[in-house]
């Protein structure tokens, strides 16, 4: 009887072994806020979901579809389980906005940190009117933006065009905020004078990526004049209103452009609440230290991705603590 009890038992111990040893084994899942699918950014967020998932490292990755920037920042903020296992892609000016309650946030809600930038806009505006030569010369006429949602492509020019060139300018255009491959169209068929254009860039190389719709202005073989914003007008954008750097675009970054331009660049970045786990952000910042070469494999924009660019638009403050721990390990941030 006691022998049949003892192999009673041994049967229950192994049966329940491999049990605790996978459940011990499970690694933490962190859930990835993208951008609508078919934008360069769900393409690195894809990226970056294959790369986690693709190595040994102390975590896994699921990465799901968003209307965008400001839904995930709504939803990190709102969801408390969010909060401690989701990342998001956000910007520092869409960040900024959600803090401060402006549109199209309808609240103030907590700022998110950096767990690394992975691209960089640069927009200008330009016309085929050959008569407009300057910002200027736009006194009165119809521009076409991205919709207000749209903050890099919609709120941001409108803020440099709003702050940087005084109210009786501003009250004067006749803007349109209609999508950005809207207002390339509407350029192309007369019925804006100036729309916005830009692209993506690697901020120290100057290496320059158009975005699709600006391929579409710049194929169709218009007499374009790409328009310098001036350094002073972003500037005073982003002492009276929204968080932008200038950047000047050198002669010959895109087809037209003959002379330097300054242009305005905001980051699109993976983001996180304060409450995430320091050592998820430590163990995610160093995956995309070691792998951003690898980016470059899904799309074109990973090829604008370096190292030093992990940290671009964001002051050290705003890092995620356990994000920041990775970039002085790698001597990236002092």
């Amino acid at each position: 009887m006691k022998n049949l009890k003892f192999v009673f038992l041994l049967l229950i111990v192994t049966l329940c072994c491999p049990l605790q040893v996978a459940w011990s084994a499970e690694k933490p899942k962190v859930i990835l806020l993208s951008t609508p699918f078919g934008t360069g950014s769900y393409a690195l967020g894809s990226a970056f979901e294959s790369i986690i998932n693709k190595y040994d490292l102390p975590l896994t990755m699921t990465h799901t579809e968003t209307p965008g920037q400001a839904f995930n920042i709504q939803k990190i903020n709102q969801d408390a389980a969010a909060r401690k296992n989701t990342i998001g892609m956000a910007g520092p000016a869409t960040n900024w906005l959600a803090e401060h309650g402006k549109m199209p946030f309808k609240e103030k809600l907590d700022g998110l940190y950096l767990i690394g930038t992975f691209n960089v806009a640069s927009l200008w505006l330009a016309t085929n009117d050959k008569n407009t030569k300057s910002i200027q010369d736009l006194a009165g006429k119809r521009i076409a933006l991205g919709r207000v949602p749209q903050i890099v492509w919609g709120y941001e020019p409108d803020a440099v065009l709003r702050k940087g060139y005084g109210e009786e300018f501003y009250k004067s255009l006749k803007i349109q905020f209609v999508g950005t491959s809207e207002a390339a169209n509407a350029l192309l068929n007369g019925q804006v004078d100036a729309c916005i254009l830009g692209g993506y860039i690697d901020p120290d190389s100057g290496k320059f990526e158009p975005a699709p719709q600006t391929v579409e202005v710049l194929t169709a073989g218009r007499a374009l004049t790409h328009l310098d914003w001036t350094k002073e007008a972003v500037e005073k954008a982003i002492v009276d209103d929204v968080p932008l750097l200038p950047y000047q675009l050198p002669a010959g970054t895109v087809e037209g452009m003959d002379k330097p331009i300054w242009s305005f660049t905001d980051a699109s970045s993976f983001v996180a609440h304060a409450e995430f786990p320091e050592e998820l952000a430590y163990q995610l910042t160093k995956a995309l230290i070691e792998h951003y070469a690898e980016f470059a494999d899904f799309h074109a924009l990973g090829k604008l991705m370096t190292a030093k660019g992990l940290t671009f638009g964001w002051p050290v403050e705003r890092i995620h603590p356990g994000s920041l721990r990775a970039f002085r390990e790698a001597g990236l941030v002092n």
